[in-house]
Order: C-alpha cells, then structure tokens, then sequence
C-alpha cells in the first residue's frame, strides 16, 4: 500500500513498494539516470537516443523537476528497497494543477517509464508503475491514465495489461526515422 509524506507533488513524497520506493527525481539522479538511459536496448522503443553523457542527462532531469514544482508532470525515481540504488523511473504527464487537466469530464494523466535492463522481467516495474497509478487515482485525484507503447515492446505491454489498462487506440509515428506503430493503453477508475 503507498504512503505519502507531504503533498501529492511534494518534494518529500515517498510511494512504499514491497520491493521499491518511488520518490520525486532531483538533480543527483543524473549518474544514475544516465546508466540505463545510455542502454540502446532502454531508448529503442523511444523517440530519443542513448544519452552520451550524465551532463546529458541533467537537462531533462531539471525539466522534471519545474514541471513537478508546477503541477505539470509527476517524475519519479524507482529506488530497488534491497540495495538504495535507482534502477528506473516513473512519469505522470500532461498534469495541470491546481486544475488537472480535463477532457471529457475526467482528470486525465499519461504514464510513461524507464527500467535498466538487469532488472527487466522481475516484475519491477509492473509494482512501480502499481504505486504511480495508486497515488494518481489517489492523492492526485486523476480519473483516467493513458500510455502509448511501440507496438512491438512486449515487455512495456506486458507492465500495462498485468496493471489492467486496456487497447483503445493506435497510430502511427515517425520515430527515429523510422514509421512506427504506437498502441494506446487506457484505465479510468470511476468515483461515486
């Protein structure tokens, strides 16, 4: 079950897994950001490419921060309980607070993630992305998450079917000059 200390975007805001804790990134995240988002099997799937450096790192990393701070995006690191080191990160986006974001009548937010490969097919993430959507349904309020995932990355599908989001979409985009076909996952939790 998450825990929260502090506000729903609070800089000290801690989700409790039974296998790891997600808090919001900071800046010193950069090494260790940088150790799985220089992985090309990480960022195949994305739209950007194996970053080449930590200093490459730290723009998106202060890009999160702001946009934590002002209700835009939630980021948060995923931190293995067993060891203290980050291995992966959760995002919250298209969040606009104190008014979130609504179309159609619901509070909506994107999910989107990152996990180094060593810890790939454990069931990591499928628990950290659980925490994510628990404090987005919760303390945040959101009554619909979507993701969009490549259509051939079985092990991100994987993650957001095991969460019971369901396909309500594709389309195609051009990533990495490449036509790519993108799958649109989507769960909404009703509210009395």
């Amino acid at each position: 079950m998450p825990d929260s200390l502090g506000g729903p975007l609070a800089d000290d805001l801690r989700l409790t897994g039974e296998r790891v804790v997600l808090r919001p990134l900071c800046i010193e995240d950069a090494p260790a950001m940088f150790e799985y988002a220089r992985d090309a099997a990480v960022t195949r799937y994305l739209p950007w490419d194996p970053a080449p450096s930590v200093e490459a790192v730290q723009p998106f990393l202060e890009d999160q921060i702001n946009k934590r701070r002002s209700g835009l995006a939630l980021g948060l690191a995923v931190i293995l309980r067993e060891t203290g080191q980050m291995i992966g990160s959760t995002d919250l986006m298209d969040l606009s607070f104190p008014t979130v974001l609504k179309r159609h009548g619901a509070k909506r937010g994107e999910l989107g993630y990152l996990l180094a490969r060593p810890y790939w097919g454990r069931s990591l993430m499928t628990e950290a992305a659980a925490l994510t959507l628990g404090h987005a349904f919760g303390a945040l309020g959101l009554t619909q998450i979507f993701a969009w995932v490549d259509a051939e990355n079985v092990g991100s599908r994987r993650v957001l079917e095991k969460l019971g989001l369901c396909v309500r979409g594709s389309e195609i985009r051009e990533v990495k000059a490449e036509r790519r076909l993108y799958i649109r996952y989507e769960i909404g939790q009703v509210r009395p």
